[in-house]
């Protein structure tokens, strides 16, 4: 038998993997993932090999010894990065797959163990376990293509590493069987596949959480959308809450969280919020009703358009809107085509006009539609009869506009 001796090589291909291994080992811990801890198993494995194969070459210790510690070496660790394909892909490799490669492994175990190298058996034990290792990647390389041909994205990525370390252990098996020539490859091929299942492992994990982080975010909208009062951050300007409470809104929130604060529409309202990154507020205000003395002025700053038929009755809602501070539009029965519209619309005709505003996405700003009388249709947000008392209005209006 013939072999290479690149001590050389032997020993850069031992530093890389120990290096991985401690890099893959520190992964492992920190995230609790069995996965990195059987890769980094098989780095250290066959690190401790190649260290053995440059060590026989100038070492005092028995070339025989060191040539049977590293061929323990190799099986163990390609039983741990079995293990380590085993959960990196749980549909498709089978979980006893590791048990029985290393059943497979036993006549290495023999030989190692038991046999002496003058021994006839020895070297037909020595292709038997050969054949453990081309049979165990030959069917890796399908449980992986299996995966990868259902879109599984990190089989995709891995398929090729795989195939580089199939290639030199082919090599080395092929060279030995009939050449009676050792060839030392095993290191760099499992650097390669080591470091691609690495890099996809990490761009999976990333993808994974900048997805989870994106559909928080958007979950944190829609809830934000919900909550009964006006959402705020008190490191995200807010040009409600400025407009409520002016430019230093975000101090006063911190400074007081739990008390009522009067706003300049001349309403008082309450904070709910909580302590967000120890310094920040998150919560929402709303208006207090038990605080407000009177109902005037409780449409301040709200822009109402009212389309009636009857002018008297469009003078009793227009005097009343504007005692409780609207801004009252005139439509009379014609509404207008393009925008901008009014924050409330008030209207006594044909509701099939206002079609267009039944659209119930909540990125569309639309107006609060009140009809009054009519027929009774899914268009509108409420429905009031003709000649409804000012207070039923008012009682209306306060509902629809306290939602957010």
């Amino acid at each position: 038998m013939q072999l290479l001796e690149w001590p050389l090589l032997d020993a850069l291909q031992a530093g890389a993997l120990l290096a991985l291994f401690i890099s893959f080992i520190t992964e492992a811990y920190s995230r609790r993932d069995r996965m990195m801890g059987w890769l980094a198993l098989a780095c250290l494995l066959v690190a401790l090999r190649h260290a053995a194969l440059a060590a026989a070459v100038h070492s005092t210790l028995s070339p025989e010894l060191l040539d049977r510690a590293q061929s323990l070496f190799v099986a163990l660790g390609f039983l741990a990065l079995a293990a380590s394909l085993a959960r990196l892909f749980p549909i498709h490799v089978p979980a006893s797959a590791p048990g029985w490669l290393a059943l497979g492994m036993v006549p290495n175990l023999v030989r190692n163990l038991l046999l002496p190298r003058e021994s006839p058996l020895e070297p037909w034990v020595h292709h038997s376990y050969n054949l453990t290792y081309l049979v165990g990647c030959g069917l890796f390389l399908y449980w992986i293509q299996r995966a990868r041909e259902e879109g599984d994205l990190m089989a995709r990525r891995v398929f090729f590493g795989f195939l580089c370390v199939t290639l030199p252990v082919v090599v080395e098996i092929t060279a030995f069987s009939l050449f009676n020539v050792r060839i030392r490859l095993s290191g760099l091929s499992l650097l390669i596949l080591a470091m691609t299942i690495s890099a996809s492992w990490q761009w999976v994990v990333v993808g994974a959480l900048e997805s989870r982080i994106h559909r928080a975010e958007n979950e944190v909208e829609l809830w934000r959308n919900l909550v009964p009062g006006t959402a705020f951050r008190t490191d995200r300007p807010s040009p409600l809450m400025e407009s409520l409470f002016g430019p230093d809104w975000a101090e006063l929130v911190k400074a007081a969280p739990g008390t009522p604060h009067q706003a300049s529409d001349g309403h008082t309202y309450s904070f709910r919020s909580r302590v967000l990154h120890h310094q920040e507020h998150l919560g929402w205000c709303e208006r207090d009703e038990r605080n407000q003395g009177t109902h005037q002025g409780f449409l301040a700053g709200w822009t109402v358009g009212l389309g009636m038929d009857d002018a008297q009755e469009s003078a009793r809602l227009q005097e009343a809107l504007q005692a409780w501070g609207a801004e009252v539009e005139t439509w009379g029965t014609i509404p207008p085509r393009e925008g901008p519209y009014p924050s409330v619309l008030l209207w006594a005709r044909e509701p099939s006009i206002l079609a267009v505003w039944r659209e119930d996405s909540l990125k569309r700003r639309r107006p609060r539609w009140i009809q009054i009388g009519g027929p009774a249709t899914e268009g509108p947000h409420a429905r009031l009869e003709p000649g409804a008392p000012v207070l039923q209005l008012q009682q209306l209006l306060e509902g629809l506009l306290s939602r957010r």
